[in-house]
């Protein structure tokens, strides 16, 4: 198949298009700066450069594509304009092109976040972006589209989630949220794999989809130590960090950024979304649509993460 996919130089969709690659699907790539790409990517996809707000790019991009997957997003922005521009706008741009183009499958990436779009700009900018795919798709029946909602997302290469990682192997693990907070996880990898199964036919059109690793219930914080302590051999105490530090923390953070335009991820609506407590999958199940199955759980995902951090100089060898 001839698949468009962005957000290549980004974790997931670094991940994604290399799983594309190695299914032998021919992949073209947006991307705003192909010097960011890994020479992997760069020699084994076709490249065009732009963004989601170029829209020769775009149509270069979904030209004879037989399904698009649409991996970028902004996870920080300076407000809200900022998240719903790239979020949203950009998807509706994305989804827009693909239909013009004929597209007959769209993969969009969304997160579990659009499900609370009080707590935060980002969380609202994610449901504003299904939307706005949605929109696009009932203008044209013969696009199926699929709508995936990843929770927290970890694994090899992920500088997001390497502060969690390290806190794991420490005798006393540091953590944001609630002792009483339960969440979803996922491997990139396997993450990744679902997004390739879903561009190849996998799954309802119109559905979204909540993927996750199949943890009935998902984890708490005391279990996501239980796990990381089979691998490192010491089951690390978990602590909790104040709200009303992080809170405070994150409106000087605002203040900042309102005087020097730059985004950063830490935020009030940030912090509601850290303390919020419900981040379990619920919804509709992927591995019910087709072949595809979760392979790592949080155990063996953080001893294979854990692992690459170390081999790639990340982590201290121990």
């Amino acid at each position: 198949m001839q698949i468009a996919l962005t957000g290549a130089t980004g974790f997931v969709g670094a991940h994604t298009a290399r799983e594309l690659i190695s299914y032998g699907h021919d992949v073209r790539l947006l991307v705003r700066d192909a010097g960011r790409l890994t020479p992997e990517l760069a020699q084994g996809a076709q490249i065009v450069e732009g963004s989601l707000e170029d829209a020769t790019a775009l149509s270069g991009l979904v030209q004879d594509a037989d399904a698009v997957i649409h991996v970028a997003g902004a996870i920080k922005a300076a407000n809200l304009h900022g998240f719903m521009a790239a979020n949203a706008h950009g998807a509706a741009r994305l989804a827009a092109a693909a239909v013009q183009a004929g597209v007959s499958r769209f993969v969009h990436v969304s997160s579990l976040a659009a499900r609370e779009p009080q707590l935060s700009g980002y969380c609202a900018s994610k449901a504003a972006g299904e939307v706005a795919v949605r929109t696009a798709a009932d203008a044209a029946p013969g696009m199926a589209l699929t709508i995936i909602r990843p929770p927290a997302v970890y694994g090899p290469g992920d500088r997001a989630t390497l502060p969690l990682v390290r806190q794991l192997a420490s005798p006393v693990c540091l953590m944001t949220g609630t002792a009483g907070q339960r969440l979803s996880l996922i491997h990139v990898a396997d993450l990744a794999a679902a997004l390739v199964a879903a561009a190849e036919g996998a799954g309802r059109s119109g559905a979204c989809y909540e993927i996750d690793d199949g943890t009935p219930g998902g984890y708490s914080h005391a279990a996501m130590a239980e796990a990381a302590g089979q691998v490192t051999g010491r089951v690390s105490r978990v602590a909790h960090l104040p709200r009303a530090l992080l809170t405070l923390t994150g409106a000087g953070a605002e203040g900042l950024m309102s005087v020097t335009g730059r985004a950063v991820i830490l935020s009030r609506g940030k912090v509601r979304e850290l303390y919020h407590d419900d981040w379990v999958c619920t919804g509709e199940k992927f591995e019910h649509a087709g072949p595809w199955r979760a392979r790592y759980r949080f155990a063996e995902g953080y001893a294979d993460t854990l692992r690459w951090y170390r081999i790639n100089g990340w982590l201290p060898a121990r």
